[in-house]
């Protein structure tokens, strides 16, 4: 590797200006040397196969989802052909976030950098904020945060997120909340917080995903913060619209439950009845309260292509996007309504890994589960993409396409952590994309009170019941009251001052009641709400997956392959 910036640049060796190249390439020489010595341990994710093998087949894999994608209609769009992101009416208090695996990390970092504005966050298999810590420097140790902030892979002895790691995390993200390179604390306390893990996740194992459970708890209060890990879903993000005939043909191809791999898209049965698990309309309830059901989205708005290159910079300087590890196209779901001009509420999805349109088409975007909800509710999706890289040092290492959660766009003489704030420049992209969207002028989208809250049963785990309702006119708090059928004796009352609450007062598949009252300022209780009757889960059983990330298949302790699956 040549790290000679004269040489490149064709300046005299013994000019200033030359100095400053040097002095300027060899230290993003280092940090490229750095990533490019921990490479095998991504390269070696995205591999598997032996060389020779893996190219053949890789060629006839792309040569048939292309000619899929092709005949199908649903190929990725270029930036030549993407439109400009629209400035639409958006209601700046219900702006929420979401994302799976790497997309979880980076919807906690975009939910924590901007939370004045951020409203919601729903990460599904992700671990806490700032979770690479020092290791975060440049990029260079992600062997030891694939360790620490992911556990699954035998080849990487998992590394726990002890004290001293979890009071470092706590300790940047109070010190950067105080130098206003994150949002205030006291609106990241604001927040509407859905977490989820399946248990037969391999990849992202459960002790991460309870860190940042964890985490949220020493920021944000228990009530706002839902954590659901008993379903025996893989390393995936759950969908209920996967199997429907819309999503199949706009390219998303579900997986059983249990099965890691494909598109990382998986319909799951929710054991508690009702069905298939909704995670979108979950999270999306417990942001912003009861909502009207899904309906078909292609026939209420569209998916548009729109070019991310406007968006993209270091500091000031604009950069391609492919140097960040961002593809040059984004996509966008449009309700009918928010076209036309009305309010409208905006959510923000990040893909995963190995999800980026580039490698699945618009299979995440038309089959993650949030569109059908946004149809009926008046929701903008805004869908960013990444782009695989491997062009070192020209681009950041990052074969599988996944979001900047371990520092692999910051440089050495960069602070430890910068992608994780408003500096970082994925960060800082899709915030660009955020702020053209809402400079349409604002607008308020709100439910008209209710007479009597009615209790809606948002999503229920074994040790937590998330609960939302209507706000009731003229109510200023609420009485809610829970009973226990197995324990018996006298209601549990709580005063909850605005839904959404959620009950961590519960036990495992036990049966309770919950009835809710409004409020007046003087005292007075309104009429009780109809009583609402459901059961906790089941504790997950105990299950110990892996997965290799360099054969992309799951494994057992010993790193050997393995179908086990626990049911």
């Amino acid at each position: 590797m040549r790290c000679d910036a004269c040489y490149r640049a064709g300046v005299r060796r013994t000019s200033d200006r030359c100095r400053a190249l040097d002095r300027y390439a060899r230290l993003r020489c280092s940090t490229a040397v750095a990533k490019v010595s921990n490479a095998m341990v991504i390269e070696a994710a995205s591999a598997g196969r032996a060389a020779n093998d893996m190219e053949g087949n890789a060629m006839k894999r792309r040569a048939g989802v292309f000619l899929l994608w092709l005949l199908a209609g649903i190929l990725p769009v270029s930036a030549a052909q993407a439109q400009v992101l629209p400035a639409l009416r958006i209601d700046p208090t219900q702006v929420t976030v979401s994302g799976i695996s790497s997309g979880a990390y980076m919807a906690v970092q975009f939910g924590v950098a901007h939370a004045e504005v951020v409203s919601g966050v729903a990460a599904t298999a992700g671990g806490p904020y700032f979770c690479a810590g020092g290791d975060a420097l440049g990029g260079a140790a992600v062997g030891r945060v694939i360790a620490r902030c992911m556990q699954g892979d035998p080849a990487y002895p998992a590394r726990p997120i002890g004290v001293d790691e979890r009071r470092a995390m706590a300790a940047a993200t109070r010190q950067w909340a105080e130098e206003g390179r994150i949002a205030p604390l006291s609106a990241l306390a604001a927040q509407r917080v859905w977490l989820f893990h399946g248990y037969n996740d391999g990849i992202v194992r459960r002790a991460v995903v309870d860190a940042l459970f964890d985490w949220y708890r020493e920021f944000v209060p228990g009530q706002q913060v839902f954590y659901r890990n008993d379903m025996n879903a893989a390393h995936a993000q759950i969908s209920a619209t996967c199997t429907r005939p819309a999503a199949a043909d706009g390219g998303a191809a579900c997986n059983a439950c249990t099965q890691t791999g494909g598109q990382y898209i998986n319909a799951c049965i929710d054991p508690l009845g009702g069905g298939a698990y909704d995670a979108a309309g979950a999270a999306l309830q417990l942001f912003h309260g009861p909502l009207l059901p899904p309906v078909d989205a292609a026939g209420a708005g569209t998916v548009q292509a729109f070019d991310q290159r406007p968006y993209v910079r270091r500091g000031e300087r604009e950069r391609s996007p492919v140097r960040v590890a961002l593809a040059d196209t984004g996509y966008l779901y449009l309700p009918a309504p928010c076209a036309a001009g009305e309010p409208c509420r905006l959510h923000v999805a990040f893909h995963g890994c190995q999800q980026q349109a580039e490698r699945i088409g618009l299979a995440f975007v038309n089959g993650a589960g949030f569109n059908e909800w946004a149809a009926a509710n008046r929701i903008v999706v805004l869908y960013p993409q990444t782009v695989a890289t491997r062009a070192v040092p020209f681009t950041p290492y990052n074969p599988q396409g996944c979001w900047d959660w371990w520092g692999y766009n910051d440089f050495f003489f960069d602070f430890a952590g910068r992608y994780a704030t408003r500096e970082g420049v994925q960060v800082a992209a899709v915030w660009r994309m955020v702020q053209r969207l809402m400079s349409g002028g604002e607008g308020r989208v709100e439910a008209a009170p209710a007479s009597v809250p009615e209790l809606l049963r948002v999503d229920v785990s074994a040790r937590a019941v998330a609960l939302s309702w209507v706000p009731a006119a003229g109510a200023v708090a609420y009485r809610l009251l829970r009973h226990d059928d197995e324990a018996g004796g006298a209601a549990v009352e709580t005063i909850v001052n605005a839904p959404p609450f959620v009950d961590h007062g519960v036990l495992p598949a036990r049966s309770y009641r919950y009835r809710l009252q409004a409020l007046a300022a003087d005292g007075a209780a309104g009429e009780e709400s109809a009583e609402l009757v459901l059961r906790t889960a089941s504790e997950a059983p105990p299950c110990d997956p892996y997965y290799s990330l360099a054969a992309d298949r799951p494994v057992d302790a010993r790193n050997r392959p393995s179908a086990a699956v626990c049911p």
